[in-house]
């Protein structure tokens, strides 16, 4: 083998197979492309949220006839979260509001009792019972939805968010329901027994035991829910006909058809208001349960 010559480059040394870069130009190559792939990738994620907030605070004229990457101070106005008390748009957000929030409220209620009877309680064919609940994910929103709509129409929950809860609710559970039942089986059975012993019944050791202890999993549980109860749309475009019980987000697609919308800069606004809060919703969950795992895991 040949040793480096001084006609040699530092970046370059001479081996049997040819030119080989040195290691510090290969390190600088990896962080170039490491940097360089992060960059276009939030680049790819950032820009769309960017679009329609600058949007969303220019001049709807101006959104039409001009294109501009930077907002003008000429053109930037607040007219345009006008529509946010107009019309039917304060309507979906509250029922949007009440959706997800029942949505929440079940999928955390259900799958901490079922994790917890999963974990605690022996029975046949467990396991099998808990790879039979991901088959929910095996059938797409619209499969489920079309059933679904002739089953609400015969008992009544047609139109009644009620029945679009409980739909939204089925298809977040099998996941708050694995997540929960692993997560109990982090918590030692002999924390609950020394409280059995002290007197306390099962259903108060499971509130003041086991619930405290299962907060981070209880935040996963609620983000996942809110996720898809938030930003529903299959199912809420075909269990909510009505104009007046819909969500957010199949109500604003009805009045863009119907011409209720036809300014851009409206449409930017409301999605803004609803862009917004599952953002601040999950930074703050997130950043809790982030910390309830360090301290899980110390």
């Amino acid at each position: 083998m040949s040793t480096p010559t001084e006609t040699e480059t530092p970046s370059e040394t001479e081996t049997e197979g040819g030119t080989q870069l040195s290691y510090e130009t290969r390190d600088r190559l990896y962080h170039l492309a490491l940097y360089g792939s992060a960059a276009l990738f939030s680049a790819v994620i950032l820009f769309p949220i960017y679009w329609m907030i600058q949007n969303a605070f220019t001049d709807s004229q101006t959104v039409i006839t001009e294109f501009s990457w930077l907002p003008s101070p000429e053109t930037v106005t607040l007219d345009n979260f006008g529509v946010l008390a107009a019309g039917a748009v304060p309507r979906y957000v509250i029922n949007t509001i009440v959706v997800t929030a029942g949505t929440i409220a079940v999928v955390v209620g259900i799958s901490l009792v079922a994790g917890y009877g999963m974990a605690r309680f022996r029975f046949r064919y467990k396991e099998s019972f808990a790879q039979f609940l991901l088959l929910g994910y095996m059938f797409s929103p619209i499969v489920l939805g079309l059933p679904l709509y002739l089953i609400w129409s015969e008992i009544g929950l047609l139109n009644a968010q009620i029945g679009l809860v409980i739909a939204l609710s089925s298809i977040s559970m099998p996941f708050a329901v694995w997540l929960m039942w692993k997560y109990i089986q982090t918590i030692p059975e002999s924390m609950e027994e020394s409280a059995w012993i002290a007197g306390a019944s099962r259903w108060r050791t499971f509130w003041d035991v086991v619930v405290p202890q299962t907060k981070p999993a209880i935040v996963a549980c609620a983000l996942f829910a809110f996720a898809i109860a938030w930003n529903d749309f299959t199912f809420a475009q075909i269990l909510l006909p009505s104009q007046e019980s819909t969500t957010f987000a199949p109500g604003i697609m009805r009045l863009i058809d119907q011409g209720g919308y036809t300014s851009w800069g409206d449409i930017m606004a409301v999605s803004l208001l609803m862009t917004v809060p599952p953002l601040l919703f999950a930074y703050f969950l997130q950043e809790y349960l982030l910390k309830g795992f360090e301290v899980r895991t110390r």
